[in-house]
């Protein structure tokens, strides 16, 4: 978040907390389900709720990356975004 411009993390927050709500819950744990109890040595409740995890992280962290990317670019280019430093 220190690199990336404003803009990029209050999108990243926003898309991180979309990406739990009840589809994720709804689809994609039963898929983890089923998954987990056709591997052997599989444990239900870390696998399924590692997914969910992951599904909610996935979104802010690509998006901060993006960001992060962009910023570097703009700073090549000479353009000033104005994030160094700014948290708020």
């Amino acid at each position: 978040m220190y690199y990336a411009p404003n803009l990029f993390v209050g999108i990243a927050f926003d898309a991180g907390g979309v990406a739990t709500g009840p589809m994720t819950a709804t689809f994609i744990l039963a898929f983890v389900q089923g998954a987990a109890s056709a591997f052997e040595g599989a444990n239900l409740l870390r696998d399924g709720f590692g997914m969910i995890a992951l599904v909610a992280t996935a979104p802010i962290i690509t998006l901060q990356i993006l960001g992060f990317i962009f910023q570097a670019r703009s700073r090549k280019q000479g353009v000033d975004t104005g994030a160094e430093g700014e948290l708020g």
